[in-house]
């Protein structure tokens, strides 16, 4: 009898812990605040030439988004001033990003977190990909935090048709534009005929990140004060 009850306990503790991955296939879910969040659907597409993963349950809605469109063994750093954003929004209908700072009366701990995208499975239609995300995302006006931490993307399909969660949209789009600039800037040598056209574009990427997203940190003003002299 007790080797039966012994058994019994072991079976049902095995297929506990398979059932949060194995039988949610696919899935978006991860720890909110210590408690376990779960996607009831799910979906990824490619914009702005990178991934927008989103998951939500009809109340809230979680989305992860991507510089690039392939899977990487370096994860992808959130944070302001990033190419990467973490976006929930939650059942009273804020919205928590990884683009907002935390005000300063309330926290000493930065919006931060990691997007990996370990693998995309291209063998059939749609395109299945998995990976794993943890954050810590802020308020418009910095007072209020959600954290996710153990998140994974388990055969997300890329099926399309997902727009990114309120003014993210334009900020998503003035960034990749920014990051695409600043590249471009960076591999200009200074003494090349199409330098201060680089610039110039530089300064107006920055500009429009400043005005589509804000700087709290002042980092990219410093950066767009730093480049006066250069054309």
């Amino acid at each position: 009898m007790k080797k039966l009850l012994t058994l019994l306990i072991i079976f049902t503790t095995c297929f506990g812990c398979g059932d949060d991955v194995e039988f949610n296939t696919p899935a978006i879910q991860g720890n909110r605040d210590g408690e376990l969040w779960r996607a009831t659907f799910y979906a990824a597409d490619i914009d702005f030439g990178g991934f927008i993963f989103e998951g939500g349950n009809g109340i809230e809605t979680l989305q992860l988004i991507t510089p690039t469109d392939t899977a990487s063994p370096v994860p992808f750093d959130l944070g302001p001033n990033t190419t990467s954003v973490a976006i929930y929004r939650d059942a009273q209908g804020v919205i928590y990003s990884t683009a907002n700072e935390p005000d300063s009366s309330l926290s000493l701990y930065p919006s931060d977190g990691q997007i990996e995208v370990e693998f995309v499975d291209t063998s059939s239609e749609p395109f299945r990909i998995n990976g794993k995300f943890w954050f810590t995302a802020y308020s418009q006006d910095g007072l209020r935090s959600i954290n996710f931490n153990e998140g994974f993307l388990h055969r997300v399909p890329l099926i399309g048709g997902i727009e990114a969660i309120g003014n993210q949209n334009a900020c998503l789009q003035a960034t990749q534009a920014l990051n695409t600039a600043q590249q471009t800037f960076n591999s200009t040598a200074t003494d090349a005929p199409e330098y201060p056209d680089a610039c110039s574009a530089y300064k107006n990427a920055l500009q429009d990140a400043i005005d589509a997203c804000g700087d709290t940190s002042g980092a990219l003003q410093a950066i767009f004060d730093a480049l006066d002299l250069c054309v």
